[in-house]
């Protein structure tokens, strides 16, 4: 009667586990695959960084962190040994989680096996006291999951944790210095915009000019209020420029400004811009201004020279730009409140 009750459900729970273990094994297989080319790739890795590591002692044997180098060579191979640390980080980080992931799966397995030999002990007490029954064909052995090193891949797991802190932690020590990618990148289109600016010659119908350019120009500004040729004019007339940015067609800033009188047809302000392409217009006249996106608001002099006679000359250019020069132009006339005198130092 017991076995009449229990053995086909005890089968029916024997088939499932083997059908189980079958598909497991091969899962584990895979994983076993995937985790040794993880570790290959971060052997390999180790010994490239250690490679760097000796290399800069050799170039770089000075206490100071080798991202500060004046060696572009010491800094190139800092930047490199970082990069690896990077893709080691990633390779361990993924290592981890495949560990992690086994141990789990054995553990299962085992708990299964476990429960396993408590079924195959009911159905053999049953079969002992149950009445003779008519020949069945004979089961195959339980297939029980091997044993699993546990303990050892658990290490494995805090080793490599350990590991991962020591990169983190010489990452963070070198984006103390290093700048980021995206650093790197708004420096990039910097260059590549003052580059383009410089290839333009200087011109009085040049709008945009570079910090030489504005000195330069604010030079020629000086010039011309000291030449006695060209007449005075009003010092109570300040002209209003209308300044319009768009930014991927879209209008982001609208604003209007008034322009200080310096002299002789000559008219100055301090204005910022932001990213886009800006129009400055005075009045029927107007003036196209194009700023990188990588820029940022920036805050710029715009000069006006409207002469009785002739076509008017409007200049802009960042302060910053002028400044950076080794030796601006920095004329006396400039008003106070443009605040580029004390800039300057």
């Amino acid at each position: 009667m017991i076995e009449t009750t229990c053995k086909g459900p005890v089968r029916l729970v024997l088939f499932c586990a083997l059908f189980l273990c079958g598909a497991a094994h091969a899962e584990q297989t895979e994983t076993a695959r995937k985790l040794q080319q993880l570790t290959d790739q971060r052997l390999m890795l180790t010994a490239e960084l250690d490679q760097f590591r000796e290399t800069l002692k050799l170039v770089h044997p000075e206490e100071t962190p080798p991202e500060q180098s004046p060696n572009s060579a010491v800094r190139t191979l800092a930047i490199g040994a970082v990069e690896i640390k990077e893709r080691l980080i990633a390779v361990t980080e993924q290592e981890i989680d495949l560990l992690q992931q086994q141990i789990l799966a054995s553990k299962s397995r085992i708990e299964a096996a476990k429960e396993l030999d408590v079924i195959d002990d009911t159905d053999a007490s049953a079969a002992a006291i149950a009445p003779p029954a008519d020949p069945v064909d004979p089961q195959p052995d339980t297939a029980y999951p091997p044993g699993y090193p546990l303990a050892q891949e658990a290490e494995s797991v805090d080793r490599l944790h350990k590991l991962l802190e020591n990169y983190y932690l010489e990452l963070e020590e070198s984006s103390r210095i290093l700048p980021t990618p995206e650093e790197i990148a708004q420096r990039e289109l910097a260059r590549r915009d003052a580059e383009s600016l410089n290839r333009i010659p200087y011109s009085v119908d040049k709008v945009r000019l570079s910090g030489s350019e504005a000195s330069t120009a604010l030079a020629h500004i000086s010039q011309r209020l000291v030449d006695p040729r060209i007449p005075e004019s009003r010092r109570d007339i300040a002209p209003i420029c209308n300044i319009k940015t768009r930014l991927l067609n879209t209008l982001i800033s609208v604003e209007n400004r008034s322009l200080k009188p310096v002299g002789k047809n000559h008219f100055i302000g301090r204005v910022s811009l932001q990213p886009g392409e800006t129009t400055i217009s005075v009045m029927a006249d107007k003036w196209a201004v194009q700023l990188p996106e990588h820029a940022g608001v920036q805050d710029f002099i715009i000069t006006l020279y409207r002469p009785v006679d002739g076509t008017p000359e409007l200049h802009v250019f960042a302060v910053a730009d002028l400044l950076a020069e080794g030796n601006p132009h920095i004329p006396a006339w400039l008003p106070d409140e443009l605040d580029i005198k004390t800039q300057a130092g």
